[in-house]
């Protein structure tokens, strides 16, 4: 695949000059009334067929979350727009929810709607359970519509004739900061430029607070719940020559120089520098973002996209959460690489309703949908032209963590092809840590064994 920085919406650089900031402090105020007569939910090619469509993913619409209560007031629009037509949102775990999808395709048995992950994407193309997209609406896009939604994260999922998947909830990772904690102790962001400068702000954050409470300067989970690569192993794998990958979706040189390096470092993190619990092997990816929310974390490894929920959740000012790239790994790079992520919303292969699905997925990304995720649930656009009618809005100073996501997208991200699969890479990479961290294993053993199980799994089958 190689190493690739990239741009994932046009329109982010575009808007690279207007944007300051952006999203709310504290969890978004979503009104909970349907917007139906000034929807653009309506089927403008004819009456759709009464059915009912199931939709599977990770937001419960009971909740007060933001996503989960856009996605119900869209329901809402397209069902009063489209009479007959009911959608049926069955709630699934996200760590566990592609592999449930592709499973359930082999026996016949998917939702109609469903959103996978990026590590999963490559396996659900191959097998074949997603619909394209050309024979459900993009066929009838207009130049400017396909070019409005172009982007690295759309083009994962094209297999070089078809698209399979529109992005939503984009993000990146990164680390989340307490801001007020770097002002106690002197620590300014722009003087975090490598990995080891990030450890010696992370030994000044290692405190017990007036509350008696241990704090730890950086936090990161290691438990082999996660389905996303933290910590400092995946960063310095990707921004090595050639990436993670080979061109054919082999591991690349895992157990080479980098990634023994990044490794041990990750284990001095806990050992050396003592700014990480010994307990971080065991915890999951979850505990980390309740603990940083609770204070017991200055920083964390995080996704973008966790930050206004992470907000709306903190014991402290949620004003005091601030959001950074990744320090650099190879000297003068600037700043590691960290894979751009988007939750790849389909519509099965299998399904007995696809055209009202596809509609459904349709409205999804329009542009009225688009500018609904951004403002009531501060998602980052999925279309270009969203970032220019809603600047002022994205414009919000308070909220620079989209601002920061846009530069990372810009300067160093990496979106993984789909035209391979790579399930259960981050859990591999997880796994490594345990091998050497607790199983005893040298670092270059904990990650041919680590590159051994990823290809037993992708590759060898």
């Amino acid at each position: 695949m190689g190493k690739k920085v990239i741009s994932i919406v046009l329109g982010l650089i575009m808007l690279l000059s207007v944007i300051t900031g952006c999203s709310s402090d504290t969890a978004p105020s979503v009104s909970t009334e349907s917007t139906a007569s000034e929807s653009s939910a309506g089927n403008a090619g004819g009456a759709l067929k009464p059915a009912e469509l199931t939709m599977w993913t990770f937001l419960d619409l009971t909740s007060k979350n933001a996503r989960a209560i856009v996605l119900g007031n869209l329901i809402k629009n397209f069902e009063a727009a489209n009479p007959g037509i009911k959608i049926k949102v069955e709630t699934q775990e996200w760590s566990t929810m592609s592999a449930k999808i592709i499973a359930g395709h082999a026996a016949g048995n998917s939702p109609d709607i469903f959103m996978i992950n990026m590590a999963n994407l490559g396996e659900a193309i191959a097998a074949g359970c997603m619909e394209p997209l050309e024979n459900l609406f993009l066929n009838n896009w207009t130049e400017e519509q396909l070019a409005d939604i172009d982007s690295e994260l759309f083009k994962a999922g094209y297999d070089g004739k078809y698209h399979y998947e529109i992005p939503l909830f984009s993000g990146t990772f990164g680390i989340m900061y307490r801001t007020d904690l770097f002002e106690k102790f002197g620590i300014k962001v722009e003087d975090i430029k490598t990995w080891e400068n990030l450890a010696e702000a992370a030994k000044k954050l290692t405190y017990v607070n007036e509350d008696k409470l241990q704090v730890y300067g950086y936090g990161v989970g290691y438990s082999t719940d996660v389905t996303d690569p933290h910590g400092v192993l995946p960063t310095a794998l990707f921004s090595q020559e050639g990436s993670i990958f080979t061109k054919d979706g082999k591991p690349n040189n895992w157990a080479g120089e980098a990634g023994k390096a990044a490794l041990q470092f990750q284990i001095d993190l806990i050992d050396k520098y003592k700014v990480m619990p010994s307990s971080s092997v065991a915890l999951t990816s979850e505990e980390v973002y309740n603990m940083f929310e609770a204070g017991q974390f200055a920083m964390i490894s995080g996704g973008s996209i966790r930050m206004p929920t992470v907000k709306s959740l903190t014991s402290f000012d949620p004003n005091y959460v601030g959001f950074m790239a990744y320090p650099e790994w190879n000297k003068g790079q600037g700043s590691s690489i960290a894979n751009a992520y988007a939750w790849n919303t389909a519509v099965w292969s299998g399904s007995k309703n696809k055209e009202a699905a596809g509609k459904f997925l349709e409205y999804l990304v329009s542009p009225e949908a688009d500018k609904m995720w951004v403002k009531e649930a501060n998602q980052i656009p999925v279309l270009s032209s969203t970032f220019n009618s809603e600047a002022d809005f994205i414009n919000t100073p308070a909220n620079n963590w989209m601002t920061k996501t846009k530069d990372i997208y810009s300067n160093s991200a990496l979106v993984f092809s789909g035209a391979y699969g790579i399930t259960g890479f981050a859990l591999d990479l997880q796994n490594a840590m345990i091998y050497a961290y607790s199983d005893g294993m040298s670092v270059e053993d904990a990650l041919k064994k680590a590159e051994k199980d990823f290809t037993d799994r992708n590759v060898d089958r």
